[in-house]
Parts: structure tokens; C-alpha cells; sequence
């Protein structure tokens, strides 16, 4: 049997990148302005999806007699068109913020592709929605909401494929034939 001599006396060493930063600090400035805006999109059209996507009101004869209104959340009468463009719009957001904050992440396909796929489909499935969920009558129809989040996907899809262009990422089938965006 052998015998091992204890340690020195002394502060034991921590391993290495223990409880500390991992490569650095963050430095906000270090992101593009036009990465911001898609995140700050992304942000917006989830705080926005909790409010009316969709209301309608209730009266005859000029008497108000209440209203009802639905999130985006709301996925009954086929609603989950719009539920589904916000989701892939957040998504698209969620990777371009992943592949900036925590590079080692790896995704299935570029980042900055992801993210014009995600708010181009987005976008698609809003313009959908407008025609999809038409039968509410002339007391009901598409809310605040749900334009707001329309025309931020339309802003986020081409200033996703703006960032796209301007980084060279290719872009998948077709749509790397897009004429360039900007400068």
C-alpha cells in the first residue's frame, strides 16, 4: 500500500474559466445597429402577440352591447395562423440572437439565414391571416395588434435580408438570386 503526501498548505486553485467570464466581457457597441432593430422586432412582436390580435363587437341599432377580443394566443376558429406567424418571427429573432450573444452555439443552417426565413415566412403567414380570418362580419375583424406585428415582420424581413446581403450568407435555393438590398 503506498502512501500519498497530502497537498501544500494554501488557497486551492480553481479550474480553469471557473464562475469567470469566458472570453471577455460583452461590449454592446460591437453589434451592428440593423442586428438591434431585428431583435428589438422580435422583442415587440412578443410583448404585442398578449394584446388584441382580433376583436369584435357586439350591438344593434347603435347600442353598444359589449365587445370580445383574442391574442394571439387565442387558437380557436383557426386563429393559430397569425399565432404561428408571430412564433416563427420571435424564432427568427431568438437565432440571430443566439449566434450574437453566444457564438459557440451551433445552428442547423446560417443564423442570419434563419432569421429572413423566420420573419419572411412570418410575414407571408400575416398577409395569410388577413384573408384566412375574414368572416368576422363588419362588426369584427383583425385588431391593432395584429397590423402592428404585420408590418414589423415586413420591416424585419427585409432588414434581415439586408444584414444577410451585407455579411455574404448564402442564402437557401431562390433566394440567394434576390437582388441586393441597400448598399
Amino acid at each position: 500500500m503506498t502512501y500519498d503526501a497530502p497537498p501544500p498548505p494554501g488557497s486551492p486553485q480553481p479550474p480553469q474559466n471557473a464562475g469567470g467570464p469566458s472570453g471577455g466581457s460583452f461590449d454592446p457597441s460591437s453589434v451592428e445597429r440593423l442586428d438591434w432593430a431585428i431583435l428589438g422586432i422580435g422583442f415587440i412582436v412578443l410583448v404585442f402577440s398578449f394584446f388584441d390580435y382580433y376583436s369584435w363587437d357586439f350591438g344593434a341599432y347603435g347600442v353598444h352591447l359589449g365587445s370580445v377580443s383574442w391574442s394571439a394566443w387565442h387558437f380557436d376558429h383557426g386563429l393559430f395562423i397569425a399565432w404561428f406567424a408571430m412564433v416563427l418571427t420571435v424564432l427568427g429573432a431568438g437565432a440571430l440572437a443566439l449566434s450574437l450573444f453566444v457564438p459557440a452555439v451551433q445552428l442547423p443552417a446560417p443564423a442570419r439565414a434563419l432569421t429572413f426565413l423566420g420573419f419572411g415566412i412570418g410575414f407571408v403567414l400575416y398577409v395569410i391571416a388577413i384573408f384566412a380570418h375574414s368572416d368576422f362580419g363588419p362588426d369584427g375583424g383583425h385588431a391593432f395588434s395584429f397590423w402592428l406585428s404585420l408590418i414589423l415582420a415586413g420591416v424585419g424581413a427585409v432588414i434581415a435580408l439586408l444584414r444577410a446581403q451585407q455579411t455574404g450568407t448564402p442564402l437557401p435555393g431562390a433566394l440567394g438570386n434576390l437582388p441586393r438590398v441597400g448598399r
